[in-house]
């Protein structure tokens, strides 16, 4: 069995272009949880969003600063960036799309419990604080400074 420090790395260090193999790193009941606990994403939806912003920012990665384990959790602080060149289909949140701008977006830096169960991530919820969905959707939308 890969430690869950090494599954979490090998997960997060996958390139976009392999954004369908990275599924398979996620169990099939996985959640992506608020700090309140409120289920935002299930699978689909997360690998969803994967490819859609995947088709709006060139070179979207995440940026790994620090990753450490935590009883049955592996604990990851980072941030994602990439530079908008296609349009951000957000129609399905009710939020329109935002033409491609250009400009390199750097996403707040963040930490996440990633929840391990077997050899699969089962849940992602914020660590300590963050800025939550507001801070993630003012990077895209520009209402916080580009990098």
């Amino acid at each position: 069995m890969t430690s869950k420090l090494d599954l979490v790395r090998a997960w997060t260090d996958l390139p976009m272009s392999e954004l369908d193999a990275s599924a398979d790193y996620i169990s099939d009941d996985f959640q992506w949880v608020d700090e309140d606990g409120k289920v935002l994403m299930n699978k689909e939806a997360w690998v969803g969003m994967g490819h859609m912003l995947a088709a709006a920012f060139t070179d979207y990665q995440y940026m790994r600063t620090d990753i450490h384990e935590e009883g049955n959790s592996v604990i990851m602080t980072g941030h994602f960036k990439g530079r908008h060149t296609g349009d951000l289909d957000l129609s399905a949140m009710g939020m329109g799309v935002i033409p491609a701008s250009g400009k390199q977006i750097v996403w707040p830096e963040e930490s996440t419990r990633i929840t391990i169960e077997g050899d699969k991530i089962a849940k992602l919820e914020p660590h300590g604080e963050s800025g939550g969905m507001e801070a993630f959707f003012a990077a895209i939308m520009g209402d916080a400074p580009p990098q």
